[in-house]
């Protein structure tokens, strides 16, 4: 019975530490995704050559630059 009950015990452990590394790693695969996938950057329509980091006007027409989803 304390055989079975150590067995048990061990498999418990193993099952929860193996669950919170999984947690743990898909956290930070989120994590990752989160930053590479919203990379925005502001272009002019008529000069896609023109790329900024945030709104404004375009410096060779003074356009307003659009968001663009890198």
């Amino acid at each position: 019975m304390r055989k079975l009950q150590s067995i048990a015990g061990a498999l418990a452990i193993a099952a929860l530490a193996a669950s919170a590394g999984f947690l743990a790693s898909c956290k930070h695969l989120d994590s990752e995704e989160n930053e590479s996938a919203h990379v925005r950057k502001y272009s002019c329509t008529m000069h896609p050559d023109v790329l900024r980091d945030g709104p404004g006007a375009c410096p060779k027409c003074g356009m307003k630059l659009v968001q663009k989803d890198f």
